[in-house]
């Protein structure tokens, strides 16, 4: 019986996976540290896909006006030697969450082309735990770096 079961195991071993390589992991919910009440990112970033999609939270493209969460979809690459992530674009529409709704997805496509994310250039490095990013929109030029939990 012990020998038909170590048979089994070997079976079963020798039928897994044909590839030795681990499946390379992604850099999900990357979050920078920020304080109660100001704004901050999220990076959730699929490197085997060379796609990401960043929430912004309390974002204000001027002084004085309201602040509103974004979130939009970059295309991301991945420097395997630096471990570091690049997300770049330009002419990006995002989504705004909005409270009011009155359906159950609460993020709204702003398709005016006043609300376009232009020359997006963004780095994400979870080693160092530091983003930065710059974009254009709204009549105005965004740019910060900081970093993440």
């Amino acid at each position: 019986m012990l020998f038909i079961v170590t048979l089994l195991g070997l079976v079963f071993t020798a039928c897994g996976n044909d590839k030795d390589e681990p499946e390379a992991p992604k850099a999900q919910n990357l979050e920078s540290v920020h304080e109660q009440g100001e704004h901050y990112f999220v990076f959730d970033i699929d490197k085997n896909k060379d796609k990401g999609t960043i929430y912004m939270y309390q974002i204000q493209f001027a002084p004085g006006a309201p602040s509103m969460d974004l979130r939009v979809n970059v295309p991301a690459s991945f420097n395997q030697s630096s471990n570091v992530y690049t997300l770049t674009g330009t002419g990006l529409v995002a989504d705004m969450y909005v409270e009011s709704t009155e359906s159950d997805n609460k993020w709204v496509t702003m398709t005016d082309d006043r609300f376009k994310l232009n020359n997006m250039t963004c780095t994400v490095n979870p080693s160092a735990k530091q983003y930065s990013i710059s974009f254009e929109a709204h009549g105005g030029k965004f740019e910060e770096s900081g970093k993440l939990k």
